[in-house]
């Protein structure tokens, strides 16, 4: 076959622009579509897609190729077909009109219905329709990723997750239709070859399939007209350098914020100071965070994250000296207020605090005006289950201590009165009984009183004694409502 019998149907350009579109459109579906989240009829497509991340050789991967090299491949198919656009010699007669869908409908009637075939120009009304959706698409694509991507959100995170989605699914339809059809209608396997390798294609055949190419018209440009043309190249090349400029920075991260629990400890008690670490950068990094306290450094860690990724990073530390410290990750800082620490609960105490409550484990004294005014009581699990409370009494007669604790609601639970000195002679032995013990289960403090007034009934013949109790017992309630 001669040389001559061939025309250019696609330059240099055209193929490279053909051939990066057609790369990057098929990376980006491959390794976005296990990202997918669609239901349809209860077949979610990003599950059962989610091999193909293996496959590609992980998540890490998966996303440097959906991020980076797609970016790539498509920007620079963009700045090629700009220039290639400015240097063309024909008009592109590439918007989609009224009479390219006629023509759509008309050529599939001619291919599966047997209609008249229609005259085509240079493009197939096809052709013409998938270019303004992947011009579309794209460039919606390439912005709503990279601002979920650097989480820049001019706009709501969900909104440009739906758009992203919906441009990706919308491109990926007409891309594999579009192929599909070219690959089972043969007669259209030159146009596949030379859009992609050759460029060139049969005059025959040209003439054949697209019959009106020879009458469009020839583009004569005058100097200035297709120099500033031929310039509008500029504009997504800078577009492109400066995209690809930041996403080529080494990554980086920030403090968002930091905080100490508890904010308030007793001297020598360890507390956590927890930093929300993100990565800013575009790609994977390990960073090395460090903790500060009043200026010192007192401990590192490494931390690895993915680009957008945000983790909590916790450190555990203790201070004796009383007041208030600088808490510091980096250059972050918030405070911890260091108290004396209370004297610890007397063994006995401890012990007589869990005859009464079985289930009781430790125990914080509270501090009111410079002494233990009750305890709060903790489990196992470190769940705070009741307050106890001791306290003596004292009438002429008899020397008292009482021992309570307190349910949350503020009710007694369980009462232990007896002598404080073992073998003490008491006027009425009955104090320490529990039938009267049992007379203050349940009351709260505006309940504890004798009757009339309250519910307690006095032991007989030991009023005094009973109204020392009842009274103590009043006092240690009020203090925890305090």
């Amino acid at each position: 076959m001669k040389e001559a019998e061939y025309v250019e149907r696609w330059s240099p350009l055209d193929r490279l622009t053909h051939l990066l579109i057609l790369l990057g459109v098929v990376i980006g579906v491959v390794s976005g579509i296990p990202q997918l989240q669609l239901e349809i009829l209860g077949y979610n497509l990003g599950d059962s897609f989610r091999w193909i991340t293996d496959v590609i050789g992980g998540e890490v991967i998966r996303r440097l190729l959906h991020r980076y090299v797609v970016t790539v491949l498509i920007g620079v198919a963009i700045v090629v077909h700009t220039l290639s656009f400015g240097l063309r010699s024909k008009k592109s007669n590439i918007l989609f009109t009224y009479k390219d869908l006629k023509d759509l409908v008309s050529y599939y009637k001619f291919r599966f219905l047997k209609a008249p075939e229609p005259e085509l120009g240079f493009h197939m009304p096809g052709e013409k329709l998938l270019y303004w959706i992947a011009a579309i698409s794209l460039p919606i694509l390439g912005l709503t990723g990279i601002m979920m991507w650097t989480n820049y959100l001019p706009i709501e995170y969900e909104v440009l997750r739906l758009l992203h989605r919906a441009f990706f699914i919308l491109l990926t339809v007409f891309v594999v239709i579009h192929f599909i059809l070219n690959l089972v209608l043969r007669d259209q396997w030159p146009a596949l070859k030379s859009m992609f390798l050759t460029g060139k294609v049969l005059s025959e055949w040209l003439r054949k399939h697209h019959p009106k190419t020879f009458e469009e018209e020839k583009v004569v440009w005058i100097g200035r007209r297709r120099a500033i043309k031929t310039l509008l190249t500029v504009i997504p090349a800078v577009a492109l350098g400066y995209v690809l400029n930041e996403l080529l920075k080494p990554p980086m991260y920030i403090i968002r914020n930091i905080y100490v629990e508890p904010s308030k400890v007793k001297s020598g008690d360890p507390f956590t100071v927890y930093a929300e670490i993100a990565n800013i950068g575009y790609r994977e990094g390990t960073f090395n965070v460090q903790l500060f306290i009043d200026g010192s450094l007192v401990d590192e860690k490494s931390i690895a994250l993915l680009d957008g990724e945000t983790k909590l990073l916790s450190f555990q530390a203790k201070l004796k000296e009383i007041g208030t410290h600088v808490i510091t990750v980096d250059s972050v800082s918030t405070s911890v207020e260091v108290t004396e620490a209370p004297p610890p609960i007397a063994p006995e105490l401890a012990e007589r605090f869990k005859k009464l409550l079985p289930e009781a484990y430790d125990f914080v004294p509270i501090i009111k005006e410079g002494k233990i005014a009750y305890y709060e009581i903790y489990n196992a699990m470190g769940n705070l289950i009741a307050y106890g409370f001791y306290t003596r009494a004292y009438a002429p007669t008899d020397r008292l201590q009482i021992i309570g604790i307190v349910g949350l609601d503020y009710k007694i639970k369980s009462i232990d009165i007896d002598r404080i000195e073992p073998g003490t002679k008491l006027h009425n032995e009955m104090i320490i009984e529990p039938k009267f013990e049992e007379r203050f289960i349940g009351l709260t403090v505006d309940e504890v009183g004798l009757s009339p007034e309250g519910k307690v009934d006095a032991i007989s013949g030991a009023t005094i004694s009973s109204t020392a109790v009842v009274d103590a017992i009043k006092n240690a309630l009020s203090s925890m409502l305090r």
